[in-house]
């Protein structure tokens, strides 16, 4: 499921079943960090989908939660309380940003930052269909720890 009119509603009609909500978190800089940055970006979007993809039926995508410099704690807890506050049991972050381990919060999900437009087709495949797998592991351990 993704943040779109149809999506919205049919998460809204099947609540008992969509529990999970999937956030990019994205850094956005425009000094000499953009291009890390746009790495970021990209392998995050990429696995985000992706999950989001193999879990359809039980997660929704949320467009990306941006920021600019210093990660903000209250901001991801902002959007973690608004969501938990509704149908969804369970919040995951995903980001390339190493700098939210700092925040040591739990429920982020760490990507590496790599430049997917050097790989080859399969090497992207491959690189981000291990990524999407270990997402999918510390999802179901959350699934199954309650």
């Amino acid at each position: 499921m993704r943040f779109k009119p149809s999506d919205v509603q049919r998460t809204r009609n099947e609540q008992a079943y969509i529990d999970t909500l999937v956030v990019p978190l994205i850094p956005i800089g425009f000094d000499e960090s953009m291009h890390a940055f746009a790495e970021c970006a990209d392998m995050t979007l990429t696995v985000a989908s992706e999950v989001e993809r193999q879990l359809s039926g039980r997660a929704m995508l949320l467009p990306a939660m941006t920021y600019v410099g210093i990660p903000s704690l209250d901001q991801l807890n902002g959007w973690r309380e608004a969501a938990s506050a509704e149908q969804f049991r369970f919040v995951t972050f995903i980001t390339a940003d190493l700098r939210w381990k700092e925040t040591a919060v739990d429920d982020i999900v760490y990507v590496p930052r790599l430049s997917l437009e050097t790989m080859s087709r399969d090497q992207q495949g491959q690189m981000v269909g291990n990524f999407v797998g270990q997402v999918l592991e510390q999802l179901g351990n959350r699934w199954t720890a309650l």
